[in-house]
Formats: C-alpha cells, structure tokens, sequence
C-alpha cells in the first residue's frame, strides 16, 4: 500500500499553487500526495474495558470515512486552519496529539500544540524571551492609552508611526500613519475591543525586506523583496518586485533560531534592516506560500516540502 502525503487546507482553492507544485514533485519521486480538507476530518474517542473493570482510552481518526494510520500515511502538512471560530485549530491541533502517539510526522507539530494561533504579538512574546531583536512595538487596550502615551511615541519612533494587526496576513492589514490627524482617523474607526490586536511600530525608512525559509532547521534561500510606485508595503502578494538574496552567516543563523525557537519544521522568516543594517525579525509565518520565492530564486521549494516528509 502506498503510504500518502496528506495537505489539509480550508477549501479546494486554498493555497492552490502551493499544493500544485508539491503534487507535481511528488509525481516524480513517486510519492503520492493528496489534498484533504479539515471539514472532511472525524474523530473517534472510546473506552474499552478490560479485566478488573480496567480501561484503555482508543483515538482514531479519519478523513472522508477512512482511518488515519502509520500504514497509510506517511505525513501531514498543513495549511491555515484558521476560521472566526477557530473550530479547524482545534482539530488540527487534536489530529497532531492522536498522531504523534502514532508515530506519523506532522510538520510544525511543535509549533502547533505550543501555540495554536500564533499571531504576531505572541511571536514578539516568543522572541523576546529568546533575545530575538524585534521592531520597536507599543501595545494598547484603550484609545486613552494610546493618546496618553502618543508623546514618548512620537519621541522614540518619530512620524510615520507603523500599525498592523498581529492577526493580520499578507501585508493586507498594516497602514502607515503620518501624522496625528491619521491616528485619530484609525483611532475613530476602530472598535476599542479590537484595539489590543494592533501593534504599533517604529516606521523602518526602507522599502524592502527579506524572506528566508527554513525547513528542517536549515536557511534554505531566500528573496528581496521590494515595495514598488507609492506602495510602502513590499509583500509580493501586493505587488513587490521580488530577487534572489545572497544570505550572510548573520541572517541565516537568525533565521534558524527563529524557526528553532517556534518548533516549526517549515516556515517563512520576515527580516528588515535599518539604515545601518541592522536585522530586525517582523515575522514568521508557519505556512508561507512560496511562488515568489520560486520566481526569484529558482529554488524548487515543491521538491524540497515533499523530501521533508520522505526524509524525516
């Protein structure tokens, strides 16, 4: 029986070129890949009874009606499980703790159990305890807070002021403020309970940054990615123009950290320089597409996602 590679996603869309490339790799290794979605997950707990009224607690776990074993599947990756409930999290997270019993890989595993969600303030969190040097933030839960507090801002960042929501995903959520007219216009606009998810940061004066990925502990590559006309955002999802980056020892062994700190197997590594070139972690992202990566690099990042799992 040939053992399959299982790539959980949210719909039959999702992630589609990422999906496209590991299945065309896995085509020529003769490994065979199969993307299965998270509503298509099922699981059974039991409590079997032994002698002397002992009992055995069983879990299994199933995909469209057919069981997960160690004899069927060689793997799981997975991509963003995460839906306003957060009912997919917990099953992926539920489906690493009945597999890890089973001895069947999950990439990022680790990460996962330790932090089902893992915006971005968590990730602050994680680096800081690590030493990992971030972008100057501030964090508020009150627009009085942020007012009262909008003087040592304007001190040590200086206009424009940079925030983002730590929950946010392809640059699509962090805007540029350059003035205080600005703030209070984002101030007015944003329900005071959603004000702790933003972060507010140090306005970096370049317009582009890095993107190095790491799997299985080892810097991979990595790409430029720069912001293009009047667009200070440089995600290549929005338009930035993306270029093969020679990697120093100094960025690779970041990168590395990052990865090892967060227990993730595969991951993108965000990394921006001031002026003087100093490197400053924005992110990292658990489950980073890769076309522009591809494009800019030339790296067969498809071939190396499926000898993840045929090597571990």
């Amino acid at each position: 029986m040939e053992k399959k590679i299982l790539v959980f996603t949210l719909s039959e869309s999702q992630s589609g070129y990422e999906v496209g490339r590991v299945v065309e790799e896995g085509k020529r290794v003769e490994a065979g890949i199969k993307r299965v979605l998270y509503s298509d997950l099922s699981f059974e707990i039991t409590n079997n009874q032994f002698n002397n009224d002992q009992r055995k607690i069983e879990t299994r776990v199933f995909v469209g009606g057919k069981e997960i074993t160690k004899e069927n599947i060689l793997g799981i990756w997975f991509r963003v499980a995460g839906t306003t409930s957060g009912k997919y999290v917990i099953a992926r997270n539920l489906l690493i703790q009945i597999l890890k019993e089973k001895g069947i890989f999950c990439a990022n595993g680790e990460g996962y159990s330790k932090w089902p969600r893992m915006g971005k303030i968590t990730q602050y969190g994680v680096f800081s305890e690590n030493e990992i040097v971030v972008v100057p933030t501030r964090i508020f839960y009150k627009k009085t807070n942020v007012k009262n507090g909008l003087w040592e801002m304007e001190k040590d960042f200086k206009w424009p002021i940079i925030v983002k929501d730590s929950m946010g995903y392809q640059g699509k959520s962090v805007m540029k403020l350059d003035n205080k007219k600005d703030l209070n216009s984002f101030l007015d606009q944003v329900d005071e309970k959603e004000l702790g998810l933003y972060m507010w940061q140090k306005y970096l004066k370049t317009n582009w940054d890095l993107r190095i990925v790491v799997i299985k502990g080892k810097a991979v590559g990595a790409m430029k990615r720069s912001a293009v006309g009047d667009e200070f955002r440089s995600n290549f999802s929005l338009g930035g123009s993306v270029e093969k980056w020679n990697l120093s020892g100094k960025e690779k062994e970041l990168a590395e950290k990052v990865a090892k700190v967060c227990g993730l197997d595969y991951c993108g590594v965000d990394l921006m320089k001031d002026k003087k070139g100093n490197n400053y972690v924005l992110e990292v992202n658990r489950a980073c597409q890769f076309k522009g990566f591809e494009k800019a690099t030339g790296i067969n990042m498809g071939k190396l996602v499926v000898e993840m799992f045929l090597k571990n």
